[in-house]
């Protein structure tokens, strides 16, 4: 039987129903995605304690990780999309982290797993530097999000830094309202770049982190709670305070993370290299990517140009082989609208793709001339595959109708 620990919530009715509650949701959220660490018990000791048990992740903390070195692009996006995965899956059992945090995310090559510590129960407030600004008010989805964004970007090294600052600028709006879920954060995350297995720090680090950890705590009440099963903490610092460094949340982030992370870089003078996303781009739905895509066709058209019209394809695609045409006719004249104008957009979501999704898309065009023709006011429906680049949602093909 594996290394499990313990902690001592706190005692009454209501905490023992909502601990019992909280961890059968994220029992279930494990069932969705095997990143998220659920409990394996809630009890209550008879001198009244409500006492959760949680198995011990393999791995390296982050926090364990960035103390010997900084991630890279590649590292950074199997850290992003396996949180934000492991986040999702929280989300749909309507639980809330509350601390995604270096200390509660632990990775193992290309494994990562999110720790819940319950501190959501225990009026904890996120670990400073990571915690949303709304986080003293309370748990929430939207906070867990932009903590996966200050997350990364303490993550990220100096190559990664101008690609990293790009995705998650969505994730660090202060509206909370406007940024978005954490499963559109993993699906843009994933196809930004390809993944990478984390490399495993160096021994010495982890053992002098390890060895040190509990007297870099900044402790509150509720902190002294913690046991250790089958492992020793006085006797065993390797294995005991390794299993604590990994499950304890905000109580044993390093020093280093502490403080609040800066936005002033030093070396903000590098350049996005090309391959970077466009990072607000990159969050929009297929829905609205579609009914933008649609309007921009119209407006192309109605303008009489030809690269506007060729922009909204894939390069290379069937879309861009088959408006090649029309964009040589609008650019040399041979083919002019008036009066050509947009009046509705209508879009449903038919199905998502390993590369994008299948759009439905509804137009309702004004009376408008091409040449010498007058063409009525008329509505029309298409349904389009849309693929998401380094530029945001193109068009790949038109689908024939059914």
């Amino acid at each position: 039987m594996g290394t499990s620990l313990q902690r001592e919530l706190g005692a009454g009715d209501d905490l023992l129903t909502s601990a019992t509650a909280r961890g059968a949701a994220l029992a279930r959220a494990h069932e969705r995605c095997r990143s998220v660490i659920a409990p394996s018990r809630v009890w209550r000791e008879p001198n009244g304690a409500v006492v959760v048990s949680f198995p011990v992740a393999p791995g390296a903390s982050l926090a364990e990780v960035r103390a010997g070195r900084a991630l890279s692009v590649g590292e950074c996006v199997t850290v992003g999309v396996g949180v934000a995965d492991a986040l999702a899956a929280l989300h749909a059992e309507r639980v809330a982290h509350g601390d995604v945090s270096a200390a509660n995310v632990v990775v193992s090559g290309r494994r990562v797993a999110l720790v819940d510590t319950m501190g959501a129960l225990c009026e904890e407030r996120g670990t400073p530097g990571f915690a949303a600004p709304e986080r003293a008010m309370g748990a929430s989805p939207a906070g867990d999000v932009f903590a996966l964004g200050m997350l990364l970007r303490w993550l990220a090294d100096a190559q990664a830094v101008p690609v990293i600052d790009a995705w998650t600028a969505p994730l660090l709006v202060a509206n909370p309202n406007a940024r978005p879920s954490a499963a559109h954060a993993a699906a843009a995350l994933a196809r930004c770049a390809p993944a990478m297995a984390i490399r495993a720090p160096e021994a010495p680090v982890v053992a002098a982190m390890r060895a040190s950890a509990v007297v870099r705590t900044v402790r509150r009440k509720e902190d002294t709670w913690w046991h250790v099963q089958k492992a020793s903490v006085r006797l065993a610092p390797l294995a005991g305070l390794a299993a604590l460094a990994v499950i304890s949340g905000a109580a044993l982030v390093p020093a280093m993370a502490q403080s609040r992370v800066p936005f002033e870089r030093a070396n903000q003078g590098v350049e996005a290299p090309a391959t970077s996303p466009v990072g607000v781009a990159a969050f929009v739905t297929p829905q609205a990517a579609a009914a933008s895509l649609a309007r921009r066709r119209v407006d192309a058209m109605a303008a009489g140009d030809g690269a506007e019209l060729l922009s909204l394809s894939a390069p290379e695609s069937p879309s861009a082989t088959a408006d090649a045409a029309i964009a040589e006719e609008l650019d040399d004249r041979s083919m002019v609208f008036t009066n050509l104008a947009l009046n509705e957009v209508d879009t449903r979501l038919v199905r998502t793709t390993p590369g994008g999704a299948i759009v439905e898309v509804t137009t309702t065009l004004s009376d408008y001339g091409v040449g010498n023709k007058r063409v009525p006011r008329g509505t029309a429906t298409a349904t389009v595959e849309l693929v998401l680049t380094q530029q945001g949602w193109l068009v790949q093909r038109i689908l024939p109708q059914p």
